[in-house]
């Protein structure tokens, strides 16, 4: 593959929801674009985009992959999405590279969640959608139009009708030129289009045209004369409509058939990297002045990190981005994240699984780095000379999550660091110790996404690990006041220890502290020095309660008397004495657990409101409310416990067929109900 430069780089996303098509037809692509000589398939575990052992094992993707393709003398960079939900982070880090993205939606009647998700995320960039799958026998490419008209308004711009003959696609007609054209082998042929086709060709121009005059006023006007446009002014106002993102043009076909048409458009109607001229937020490291830049080769080198590969045999891969002048082997580039220099020994496109070294990678383009010593996702390489920071990836924040505990005492000694080069993978895990139930906490996007850790763990680095339940944090707290004193008295040779208080315990409603103390002594019964050792028996006491042994919150202490010893009196004495009066007193302030709350953003289609309402009714939520979003997409609020919603990355799934998604963060501590209280002092 020659060197190509940023005017001749396109990127794209391919987007869509599991089962959308979207290997096999970025498999199709390569096989059309002379990459391959077979088509591989999923079930055979040979497609170039999936081929992980996760992925095989599963036939779904899981990570992102890049397959640089030539076409017409442009190089093309397919950066393959997983469909699931679990597996955001890999969508997050694509989309952030991209300039444009492909959407693949199933020909089927009706629009799917994972459709309007793919076109949410991709609601910035220049778009093509592509009806897949139109020789199903439940394809309704008619209703699938209408449907993308009904949601997404007049920037939906169809460009084909298919033309089909025993449930095949033969042929088709392109609507733009109005002329039919029929498959022949790798080759199409004009021909008249069908008869009985007309009514729903016109209905369709219809449609290209109303998209075409809201492109400009110039446009528009002609369209309201009912003046034809020409097929000049066609092909640049799609253009221009897609690359301003106000068109979306729709083709149609399999995932073998209609390939070439997606190839030929995406050249036509996507910018090139380097017409991007203001793409992407800088900031310098001198100044800390931000900058928006284009991919400039004129400039100084300089790339951005969007994924790190951790290769058992490799090591370390790290994926980039050109942003501005060229790559070559030999240079040292300064990491401004983390003030290092790293030496490129060799620099590498990636083909799927497949490294191949290159001599130059231009702006706009995409390769890989092997065995970098600091760099690490998010970090910006740049010449000595030009100092920036890329504006880092905002991943999904994980919610879901397991205690990983190792098989064996062996396995204890590596799981760090096998996890740890896991992280350095996944943007969107999180791994920590929690101190206060020494747990080892793995969250991520979900079931499916813990379980690919797990696997990646025994079958890379051979540890085995078993999953159990995360401690929910339940906090203690007191409903009335009381006062009690206690005197800690002891004499055993030498001397004693004597300290004696008298403290009112009331709760303050305010579960954000432990404790506020305060003194209201009177006369000297305690003299100030020994007021700081009353505070930190309070301290001390409240790390742990009376019902359950969970920490308190919401108390306010009052030292209200007490007395001393001129000799046996101390800081120790005076400490022991509070954290007494404290497990004496609160038993009779009548104590009540709390469990944590959250608030919850959850996003889902219309027809699934019923279903997720029900839900949180059962799990003792309130719903806060709902807002119908720009794409439909209905947002809901609500507040729950969450020892009820640990699961809810599985259960939405569910209930949604894998195509919701959620936020969740942590709101405030409320009172437990008796009987959940009950419950949870039992089994304690």
């Amino acid at each position: 593959m020659r060197t190509y430069h940023s005017n001749e780089i396109g990127n794209v996303v391919v987007l869509g929801h599991s089962g959308s098509g979207k290997t096999s037809i970025i498999e199709s692509m390569a096989y059309r674009a002379g990459l391959i000589n077979r088509r591989g398939k999923i079930k055979e575990g040979n497609t170039i985009s999936d081929y992980s052992q996760e992925e095989i094992k599963r036939q779904t993707s899981i990570s992102l992959s890049v397959i640089p393709l030539e076409w017409n003398n442009c190089k093309i960079n397919l950066l393959d999405t997983p469909g699931a939900f679990d597996f955001n982070g890999e969508v997050e880090a694509a989309i952030n590279v991209a300039e444009s993205a492909l959407v693949i939606v199933p020909a089927s009647k009706g629009m799917s969640v994972g459709t309007k998700q793919a076109m949410h995320k991709a609601k910035d960039k220049a778009k093509i959608i592509y009806i897949n799958g139109i020789d199903n026998p439940n394809a309704d490419y008619k209703s699938k139009l209408d449907e993308l008209k009904e949601t997404y308004g007049k920037v939906i711009a169809p460009i084909q009708v298919p033309i089909m003959k025993n449930n095949k696609m033969i042929g088709y007609v392109n609507v733009a030129k109005m002329e039919g054209r029929y498959f022949d082998g790798n080759q199409t042929h004009k021909a008249d289009i069908p008869e009985e086709l007309m009514d729903e060709v016109l209905a369709v121009k219809e449609m290209i045209d109303e998209a075409v005059a809201n492109t400009n006023d110039e446009l528009l006007e002609k369209f309201i004369m009912e003046e034809p446009f020409t097929r000049e002014e066609i092909s640049w106002a799609l253009r221009q409509g897609v690359m301003n993102n106000t068109l979306i043009p729709v083709l149609c076909g399999t995932d073998q058939i209609g390939i070439q048409i997606i190839l030929n458009s995406m050249v036509a109607f996507f910018s090139a990297a380097g017409d991007m001229v203001n793409a992407v937020i800088a900031k310098k490291e001198a100044s800390g002045e931000e900058d928006i830049i284009g991919f400039n080769e004129g400039l100084p080198c300089s790339l951005f990190v969007f994924k790190t590969i951790a290769d058992p045999f490799v090591g370390r891969i790290s994926l980039f981005k050109v942003v501005t002048g060229q790559v070559h082997p030999g240079q040292t580039l300064y990491n401004t994240v983390k003030k290092e220099n790293e030496k490129i020994n060799k620099v590498y496109m990636m083909r799927g699984k497949e490294l191949i070294e290159t001599d130059t990678l231009c702006a706009g383009d995409i390769g890989a780095l092997s065995k970098l010593t600091y760099t690490q996702t998010n970090d910006s390489l740049c010449a000595q000379d030009f100092k920036v920071i890329y504006k880092p990836i905002h991943f999904s924040t994980p919610y879901y999550g397991k205690a990983i505990k190792p098989v064996g005492k062996t396995n204890e000694e590596k799981i760090t660091n096998a996890l740890s080069r896991i992280l350095e993978e996944d943007k969107t895990l999180i791994f920590e110790t929690n101190p206060e139930t020494k747990q080892q906490c793995l969250y991520g996007l979900g079931d499916i996404h813990i379980d690919t850790v797990v696997s990646k763990l025994k079958e890379r680095f051979k540890i085995e690990v078993k999953l159990d339940d995360i401690i929910i944090p339940y906090r203690e707290t007191i409903k009335g006041s009381v006062t009690k004193r206690y005197k800690y008295k002891k004499q055993s040779g030498g001397h004693g220890q004597y300290g004696d208080v008298e403290i009112t315990f009331e709760p303050t409603g305010d579960y954000s502290q432990s404790y506020v103390f305060e003194e209201k002594i009177f006369g000297g019964a305690v003299p100030k020095s020994y007021f700081p050792a009353v505070e930190k028996g309070l301290i001390e006491a409240t790390k742990t309660g009376v019902l359950a042994n969970y920490p308190v919150l919401g108390i306010k202490a009052t030292l209200i008397d007490g007395s001393y010893h001129n000799v046996d009196s101390s800081e120790m004495a005076f400490k022991t004495a509070t954290i007494m009066c404290f497990k004496e007193a609160l038993p009779k302030a009548k104590p009540v657990l709390l469990e944590p709350y959250v608030t919850l953003h959850v996003y889902v289609d219309e027809k699934y409101t019923g279903d997720i309402m029900g839900h949180f009714n059962k799990k003792r939520a309130r719903v806060i409310g709902s807002e119908i979003l720009d794409d439909g997409m209905i947002k809901i609020t609500a507040e729950a416990p969450q020892a009820e919603v640990m699961n809810y990355a599985v259960d939405l799934r569910s209930m949604t067929q894998g195509q919701g998604f959620f936020d969740m963060e942590f709101l405030a501590y409320e009172s437990t109900p008796d009987f959940i209280q009950k419950s949870i002092i039992e089994s304690k």
